[in-house]
């Protein structure tokens, strides 16, 4: 199986995602704020200064000006932070939806004196996806360090992120010091994958023509033609794990090359009342079936409704190329109700939604997932 970092790997220079590992600009002053426990010091704070004064206690009057104390060293602390601060955002990987994204940055303190303690590091134009901010505990003067975000994008498609924010709340978290940078990164989020334990290719009578493989649920799997030692860059899919328990090295299954096979992936068009839920998971079938197609596959992606055809090829580069496609697949404004129309050549494997509501059969429904799909 290839992973989303492979696949980039492998994408084309202009389908990888674009970054920038120059500073970024600033774009926004620099804002110091109280945060809420601040805000409840304070209060503290003035509470205390209301007892001494009315009750002539010393100890309240210890206790104010030590509170006075803290808040004038924590002010100055935190003002004095982020001063000239760099950062360097660096390039994205593609990734699939539902899986994490790393972020990484470089921070850069051209301060010869000043150091800063207990950086963040947050993606504002994330409103998508849950996200983890990079960590910075300590930044020496005239120096560099390296951060890293999780982020988990909750769409597919087209992913722009452009404005970090760098924050720091130290010493005691009463106040927030923080400045925008400004960068024009983008990435493609790959649709969701389906367990492969739901979908598996297997053999299935063909003519004389040209032999073909469908794709039911829980099938039996390829029959191997032979076993050989691991590779690097074999399908994690092909590993013989029993045998290779067996002989302490792992082992992969080949197949017969000869065996020509080829489909063609069609989506059924949705109507108006297909939910997103069916139609989202009816793109992670498609996407399922081309990820974890025999390497051997000739496979080609019909979409009726947005004029998508891609020819049947094999190769990395062709897949690839379809699942961009489907990452960026849209719902039809206006239903057409089109028919297929690969099936006039060759018996597709079409995906629809449901049953009581397609127009017309289909090899594979969206709606036989639901109780299978991890949530």
């Amino acid at each position: 199986m290839q992973t989303p970092s492979a696949l980039a790997a492998k994408l084309p220079q202009h389908q990888q995602s674009s970054g920038s590992t120059l500073p970024g600009i600033a774009h926004s002053k620099r804002s110091s704020k109280l945060t809420a426990p601040g805000f409840l010091f304070v209060f503290v704070t003035l509470f205390l200064a209301l007892g001494a004064i009315n009750g002539q206690n010393n100890l309240l009057f210890w206790l104010f000006g030590f509170s006075i104390a803290a808040l004038i060293v924590s002010g100055i602390i935190t003002g004095t932070a982020l001063v000239n601060i760099k950062l360097a955002a660096h390039p994205l990987q593609i990734s699939e939806l539902g899986s994490t994204l790393k972020a990484s940055y470089t921070l850069h303190n051209p301060s010869k004196l000043l150091p800063n303690f207990a950086l963040e590091i947050i993606e504002l134009d994330h409103p998508h996806a849950h996200s983890a901010p990079g960590v910075v505990l300590h930044l020496r003067p005239n120096a560099e360090a390296t951060a890293h975000a999780n982020l988990t994008p909750q769409t597919r498609g087209q992913l722009a992120l452009n404005t970090i924010r760098v924050r720091t709340r130290f010493p005691f978290g009463l106040f927030t010091k923080s400045v925008d940078f400004q960068f024009h990164r983008q990435t493609l989020v790959l649709p969701k994958p389906m367990d492969t334990a739901q979908l598996d290719w297997n053999n299935q009578n063909t003519n004389a023509e040209s032999e073909t493989r469908s794709l039911n649920r829980r099938g039996s799997g390829l029959d191997y033609f032979a076993l050989r030692q691991y590779q690097p860059g074999d399908p994690l899919r092909r590993i013989a794990w029993k045998q290779s328990a067996r002989t302490d090295s792992l082992l992969v299954t080949e197949y017969p090359e000869t065996a020509s096979i080829q489909r063609t992936i069609e989506l059924a068009e949705p109507t108006s009342q297909t939910p997103d839920e069916l139609f989202e998971l009816a793109i992670s079938i498609a996407y399922t079936l081309i990820k974890e197609a025999p390497p051997n596959a000739r496979i080609s992606l019909s979409i009726p409704w947005d004029g998508t055809v891609i020819p049947p090829m094999t190769g990395r580069a062709h897949t690839d190329r379809c699942a961009k496609a489907l990452a960026m697949l849209t719902r039809p404004i206006t239903p057409t109700a089109s028919n297929p129309t690969s099936a006039r050549n060759q018996q597709p494997i079409t995906i629809g939604y449901t049953r009581s509501a397609d127009l017309y059969p289909s090899s594979i429904y969206a709606e036989d997932f639901i109780s299978d799909t991890p949530q």
